[in-house]
């Protein structure tokens, strides 16, 4: 497991880049910020899913998780506000709650800073 902030996967060939560097770290999950697409979906693809919530009408912020196929159990995945979501995952013996949060960097004003750790 690890955690990136992919700047934006807007670009074209953004997420291709970024299945190819899950796959060469063997990373099974892999929550992501500044997704930067529009709306909220799951795409399948061949060895992951991509789990993704973002803004409906413009391209910022945005988070989500890539899951490997491994991973087979997901009970639920929802977002919280605009800047975290929740990933549910049923385990053998208990279920798991991952959390991916996109939190306001140093040069953001104060007030945004205090409203999101409040």
């Amino acid at each position: 497991m690890g955690t990136w902030n992919v700047l934006s996967l807007y670009r074209s060939g953004a997420l291709q880049k970024l299945m190819q560097v899950t796959q060469e770290y063997k990373t099974d999950l892999l929550p992501i910020q500044e997704v930067r697409w529009l709306g909220r979906s799951i795409i399948e693809e061949k060895d992951c899913t991509v789990y993704y919530s973002c803004y409906d009408k413009q391209n910022i912020f945005g988070t989500g998780f890539i899951i490997s196929k491994s991973i087979r159990l997901i009970i639920d995945f929802k977002p919280i506000d605009r800047r975290m979501r929740v990933l549910k995952i049923r385990g053998k013996f208990k279920n798991y709650s991952y959390i991916c949060s996109h939190a306001p960097r140093e040069k953001k004003h104060e007030r945004k800073k205090y409203q999101f750790y409040e």
